[in-house]
């Protein structure tokens, strides 16, 4: 991948930095990108290019001490979300984008009112991509009806190889995160800086990607959407989602509440309008469970386990559960025609575990056991093909004893996210078992698979990120 590699070193030269260009305008006008851009849903010829128009060059990080200090562990507090950290703003965006090194032919969109019932957010489809090509976009933003700029920020991604493409994919994978795990001021969380050394071909979130229970709490939309814009407003957190392309799930903290379940409300935001802003901030297409192919050794399916659950308290059995009859129709049928020589199903929650005591929310739990049951004994036919969850704050790899269907645990974003509590190693599933955050790094060249637990602040003497564990996948 050349392209793309080349692509890399001129961003790290400085070159594809993003910034904010005033042509006849005073600093104070705006509208401003202050949210960054997200670039996501990419296959070989398609991607997404989300961002939020804004009124301040940067989020307003004094709000709360905590905004950029972390919360400790110990401390509680009913604190709740300000609304104005970062506040919207109306105008217009629009989108130019090329193949690295084609800027005289970029392609470029019209531009685009935001309003305040989408929360300034805009959502633009880039169509006719070339495959296994790197792109750069710049994402620029006026007062409606302007001739000229008030800001813009620039941004690169790489489209997915063909199936047919033997080609060398590497990606990354991670879980949970928040505002009370910060663990470096006003850049946010330190391993998006480490990810983005690592040059990622494209991450997967799998969920958690802020806790609207969690303090500061959001229980209103409005709370809501204001922590999904600080989220995304620091530092490390910006620049690692204007460089890589990206597929974010969603779980139950970034749907409403924990262990929640459509029909619930938390304060006075409900469960449809948990669903509603999940797809209004993130880069998304028409379905939130899907799979994307990444050249011949490479499929990954991502499931949705919020939408269409029955309640965690129901009675188990055939007609419980997490899927839905149309999603679990569609994975099974995917995954028994694709052709892929690696197949990971990245899932929100654990089908393996095993999970720590009192849960009852995931397959690996008693509550779901006769669908996760009939998940592990669907997978085991599979050939090469691999579980990834999020949501556990532990990292870990285990083999189901009964099955032998092999599971991922990435581990929250760092260590400051270990909250909540974690299980003893099981020798009977467990291949490795950490109490450590950071991030899984999966790596294909050749037609052979690994994966590495990765650090999210410790290095080696080589400065990258610290290595918890390797497994070589498909021996």
């Amino acid at each position: 991948m050349q392209l793309a590699q080349n692509n890399w070193r001129t961003w790290l030269g400085g070159a594809l930095v993003g910034c904010f260009m005033m042509t006849g305008l005073s600093a104070a006008d705006g509208p401003y990108l202050a949210g960054g851009v997200k670039i996501g849903e990419v296959d070989q010829t398609s991607a997404i290019v989300w961002t939020r128009l804004t009124e301040d060059q940067e989020a307003d990080f004094s709000k709360l001490p905590i905004l950029t200090e972390g919360l400790g562990l110990r401390q509680k507090s009913k604190v709740r979300m300000p609304t104005d950290v970062l506040p919207g703003a109306a105008g217009e965006v629009r989108v130019r984008y090329w193949i690295q090194g084609a800027k005289d032919k970029a392609t470029e969109t019209e531009w685009s009112a935001v309003s305040a019932d989408r929360d300034f957010t805009h959502q633009f489809q880039l169509k006719g991509l070339q495959p296994n090509s790197s792109y750069e976009c710049l994402v620029q933003a006026r007062p409606s009806g302007s001739e000229s700029p008030s800001a813009e920020m620039s941004g690169s991604f790489q489209t997915a190889p063909g199936k047919d493409q033997t080609v060398p994919v590497q990606f990354i994978v991670t879980t949970c995160q928040a505002v009370r795990s910060i663990d470096s001021g006003k850049d946010g969380h330190v391993a998006y800086r480490r990810m983005l050394e690592f040059q990622p071909d494209f991450f997967v979130h799998t969920g958690d990607i802020l806790y609207y229970d969690k303090v500061p709490l959001s229980q209103t939309p409005a709370e809501a959407r204001a922590k999904w814009g600080l989220i995304f407003a620091y530092g490390h957190n910006q620049k690692f989602h204007r460089h890589v392309s990206s597929y974010f799930m969603k779980d139950d903290h970034d749907t409403l509440k924990n262990d929640s379940w459509p029909g619930q409300t938390y304060g006075e935001l409900t469960f449809d309008q948990g669903l509603e802003i999940f797809r209004e901030q993130v880069p998304m297409g028409e379905k939130t469970y899907r799979t994307v192919r990444w050249g011949r050794d490479v499929q990954i399916w991502m499931t949705e386990h919020r939408d269409f659950r029955s309640a965690n308290n129901a009675k188990d059995g055939p007609k419980k559960t997490i899927l839905g009859k149309e999603q679990k129709a569609w994975l099974m049928k995917t995954m028994q025609e694709s052709d892929a020589t690696h197949k990971f199903l990245i899932v929100p929650g654990p089908i393996v575990g095993p999970d720590k005591k009192g849960k009852s929310d995931n397959h690996a739990n008693r509550a779901f056991a006769h669908e996760g049951q009939e998940l592990r004994d669907f997978l085991a036919k599979q050939k090469n093909t691999y579980v990834i969850c999020g949501d556990r704050h532990w990292q870990y790899c285990s083999e189901d004893p009964e099955t032998g269907v092999l599971e991922m645990g990435c581990g929250p974003i760092n260590d400051q996210h270990m909250f909540g509590g974690a299980p003893a190693k099981d020798k009977t599933y467990h291949r490795y078992f950490g109490k450590k955050g950071g991030f899984l790094w999966i790596t294909v060249e050749n037609g052979k698979a690994k994966a590495e637990w990765m650090s999210a602040a410790a290095v080696d003497a080589k400065g990258k990120a610290l290595v918890h564990h390797t497994e070589q996948l498909g021996e």
